[in-house]
């Protein structure tokens, strides 16, 4: 990475899903010249709107959004993927002098544009596949406490029940014979951008009202009519874009193993323990300025990020 875009400034506006980064990263953008970058690992998919909760069509009005609906929902878009997609955007944004704004909740995206991959031998796929095997036969449980027998670094990073991050740990470690901690050792993360962090945060009760709320919000919009669309399209189960969260549960309702009351419930848990998983993630990487949406001032924050930009920056709006 070179020192030119090591000293590129870019806004990373971060939290759990359903907290109000959008709302925020408008008004910010909006305020300070900018455009808006998502980081989000479901708004990259065509076709679903409602169940990511994708900015509306005034909202994309207001302010140029990138990496929204650039794929379709059964292609796979990996983090090396985004970075690639963001430095372009970037670099697009910065030579049009205007401030780039990172905005989403995906987290390992985020750390990823900032930090950069760890450089991992690529892992034959039948590993993977005789792993997601295990999980059916023994649970996900069984090879997290492998896990930590073979790695407890990755282990204590890792959720118990992130069997994503589970599968790559051990696939690593099957087919290498080094733990993946080994290679996130080696490959020590550097700095990729001159980045100012706000994490948008709430109280854990106010929150999960918020997302119960948004999730009857999305029914009543039509969630469930959009996922019914994507399989008259063709798309299924095997989706890459279907195994999201709002989207996933409506195929044990139509198989009749949920009733539509227990279908809800289970997206709301859901989405509940997603934002859990998101605020143990955020809380641990490095954030300039964390502040709850309950007393959101944004006087202050501009005034942050003013005094982050520089007066020679190109910003701001009167407005």
């Amino acid at each position: 990475m070179d020192n030119k875009k090591k000293s590129q400034k870019i806004i990373v506006i971060c939290g759990p899903t359903g907290v109000g980064k959008t709302g925020l990263s408008l008004k910010l953008a909006q305020h300070f010249n900018g455009e808006i970058i998502s980081a989000d690992s479901r708004q990259i998919y065509k076709y679903m709107n409602i169940g990511t909760a994708k900015p509306t069509q005034d909202e994309l009005k207001k302010i140029p959004h990138h990496l929204i609906d650039i794929i379709s929902p059964d292609e796979k878009f990996t983090a090396g993927l985004f970075i690639k997609s963001a430095d372009a955007k970037i670099k697009e944004i910065n030579n049009k002098k205007k401030v780039p704004f990172i905005v989403g909740g995906t987290g390992f995206y985020i750390s990823s544009l900032l930090q950069g991959l760890c450089k991992i031998p690529e892992i034959p796929k039948k590993i993977r596949s005789d792993l997601k095997k295990e999980i059916v036969e023994s649970g996900l449980y069984t090879l997290y406490k492998e896990l930590q027998k073979i790695d407890k670094i990755a282990a204590n990073k890792i959720e118990s029940n992130d069997g994503n991050r589970i599968i790559r740990a051990l696939e690593v470690y099957r087919y290498t014979g080094k733990p993946i901690s080994y290679y996130w050792q080696r490959d020590s993360y550097k700095k990729r951008y001159n980045a100012y962090t706000i994490l948008l945060t709430e109280e854990r009760g106010k929150l999960y009202q918020r997302i119960n709320s948004r999730v009857n919000e999305m029914l009543e919009s039509g969630l469930y009519d959009e996922f019914k669309a994507l399989l008259l399209m063709g798309y299924s189960k095997n989706s890459p874009g279907l195994n999201s969260l709002g989207y996933k549960e409506f195929f044990d309702f139509q198989d009749g193993l949920h009733t539509w009351i227990e279908t809800i419930d289970l997206i709301k848990q859901h989405m509940r323990n997603y934002a859990k998983r998101q605020l143990t993630w955020f809380r641990k990487q490095e954030i300039n300025l964390t502040i709850s949406t309950s007393n959101l001032s944004l006087f202050d924050i501009k005034k942050r990020i003013l005094e982050f930009l520089g007066h020679d920056e190109p910003c701001c709006n009167s407005k």
